[in-house]
This record gives C-alpha cells, structure tokens and sequence, in this order.
C-alpha cells in the first residue's frame, strides 16, 4: 500500500480557548478533528486516533505537529500551521507523512 500524504490548506473551525493568562489556545479536540476531517477528504482513510498537544497558541505562523495511525497501520504526522484566527474559528495548512 502506498503512503498516505496529504497537504492541504484547511479552513475548518477549530475553537479557541482562554487560558488563565489570556491567551487564546487551540482546543486539542477542534484540531484533531481538523486532521481527521481533512485525511478523510483527500484520501477517503479516516484516522481514529489523532493525538494534538495541549496549549498551542492560537496565533498565525504557529506551528505543531498531531500524531495518528495511517492505514498502513503506521505512524504519520500530520504538521499543522495556524494561517488565521478569526474570534474562535482558527484556520490551518495541514500537510501529512509517514512519521520519521
């Protein structure tokens, strides 16, 4: 089975949460939804396990990377790039690979 890669400009709503301090961050769910949703469009697979880090900026130019199993089954990595924050929707360029 050949490798699943995906890049992709995404605008699809990820929420934003406050913290403590004000600062607005990225609700992991809204993210890890973001990946799956956009793995399933552009390669019909549909990742169960997405895994997003807590407390990401949500600010343009940021960047992190979500984990999940591919098809294969293999790790991939799924690099996340926040382009816009507009309110709660938060917009991202989403690119995939095999991890390592």
């Amino acid at each position: 089975m050949r490798a699943l890669i995906v890049v992709a400009p995404v605008a699809l709503v990820a929420s934003v949460a406050l913290a403590a301090c004000g600062t607005a961050t990225i609700k992991t769910d809204g993210a890890e939804k973001s990946v799956t949703d956009v793995v399933a469009r552009q390669t019909g697979f549909h990742p169960k396990d997405v895994k997003c880090p807590s407390g990401v900026e949500a600010k343009a130019g940021k960047t992190f990377d979500c984990h999940f199993t591919g098809p294969e089954p293999k790790p991939y990595v799924a690099h996340m790039r926040v382009t816009a924050v507009n309110g709660e929707k938060v917009t991202f360029f989403v690119s995939t690979a095999p991890a390592g």
